[in-house]
């Protein structure tokens, strides 16, 4: 009985240490994917992942703490945001204030196509035709070519 008792004992344990485990991985890849989706203020384009900067390690312990009390990535994110501003996440929102962010290489592209298009355009525009000289003109240019050759 004693061994039976000792077994359940043990297993209790280990069930607990099992579940705190996992706990502690999922609250860490929460984190780690966090870390990779914020920006580092002070590096600017680095994430708080690859950042050790002091201000960094401040968001990174934000960040944890924040975890810990039971908020989700969604909410930590929108915590950061409210008090840092959209340039905390490394890949900027989808949104009206930040459309020329997203549609301004397009744009930008667009733009160099018809200006070259207009230029090339132009340019064929005023091509010079060549006409034949007249005998007047031929005669004059003989006598200037032979009196510069002797």
């Amino acid at each position: 009985m004693k061994i039976i008792i000792k077994f359940i004992f043990c297993l209790f344990i280990m069930s607990n240490s099992v579940l705190a485990d996992t706990d502690v991985n999922t609250k860490n890849k929460v984190a780690y994917e966090l870390y990779k989706e914020l920006r580092c203020l002070v590096c600017q384009n680095q994430s708080l992942l690859e950042s050790n900067a002091p201000l960094a390690l401040d968001l990174k312990k934000v960040v944890m703490d924040k975890i810990e009390l039971g908020q989700s990535k969604g909410e930590i994110k929108k915590f950061l945001v409210d008090r840092y501003g959209e340039f905390i996440l490394l890949k900027p929102k989808y949104s009206i204030q930040n459309i020329l962010l997203w549609l301004g290489p397009i744009l930008f592209l667009f733009i160099g196509f018809f200006v070259t298009f207009i230029f090339l355009r132009k340019q064929s525009m005023y091509k010079e035709e060549h006409l034949p000289l007249t005998k007047e003109e031929e005669n004059s240019l003989k006598k200037i070519l032979d009196n510069n050759v002797s």
